[in-house]
């Protein structure tokens, strides 16, 4: 999660347009029309197209009660949450997992189709045509500045030597994504997740299949290198 230095400012879902199902034909009216107010008055989103929403909509569109929603909400990862002030947003990713596994559960048959229709109206607002257009500008971000990230990162923090072996930095020296980019392209552009490398070590981390931070941090181990993971 971020700092309070770097909290994301977080735009109302009443801006978006979202596009929602019919109704669950198993629940009532009223049923479908708190799932879909819920959404457009408690959904936030931010400028690279993550959505989320506040902990208070949880309770009914997880078909639970207010200690069952804090108990989910707690339990998130902190790149699954956003606490800002007095709101408490939960990732869509994560609402969405959560839901499927609900689904999938030996529940009553009513609150299974309230899940459904949950469900539905979540995917709705997570494919938003506002928040794909986000996305894609990130994408196209991403792929501009690659060329970019080692020069960047070199005079961001004044790097003269390999950040892994500590040698001299070779002028062909390589950036290499900590958290590869393949994985979490959210990250691709933040520097943080960047290590600056000469060619040598950089192979020998493709070399030994070092693609996870479990991997790569074992290597590190193994060859007495300083371990990006850790910083």
């Amino acid at each position: 999660m971020s700092d309070e230095k770097n909290l994301p400012v977080v735009h109302s879902a009443k801006d978006l347009t979202i596009i929602f199902p019919e109704k669950n034909k198993h629940i009532s009216d009223t049923e479908a029309e708190k799932n879909r107010s819920l959404i457009t008055d408690n959904g936030a989103y931010t400028s690279d197209g993550r959505a989320y929403i506040n902990k208070n909509a949880l309770p009914q569109l997880l078909a639970t009660d207010k200690k069952g929603a804090n108990r989910f909400f707690n339990n998130l990862e902190d790149d699954d949450k956003l606490e800002l002030g007095n709101q408490n947003l939960a990732s869509i990713s994560s609402v969405n997992k959560e839901l499927s596994e609900r689904i999938q559960e030996p529940r009553d048959t009513l609150k299974k189709e309230r899940l459904r229709d949950s469900e539905a109206c979540i995917i709705a607002f997570r494919d938003a045509p506002e928040l794909e257009k986000y996305r894609e500008v990130e994408e196209s971000k991403n792929r501009k500045e690659q060329s970019n990230l080692k020069a960047k990162k070199i005079k961001s923090e004044n790097i003269t030597s390999c950040e892994l072996t500590g040698e001299q930095l070779e002028p062909d020296a390589d950036a290499h994504h900590i958290e590869r980019q393949a994985d979490n392209p959210r990250r691709a552009r933040d520097l943080s997740n960047i290590v600056v490398a000469n060619k040598s070590p950089h192979r020998e981390i493709h070399a030994a299949g070092a693609e996870s931070l479990e991997e790569l941090s074992a290597l590190c181990a193994e060859k007495g290198w300083n371990d990006p993971t850790k910083g």
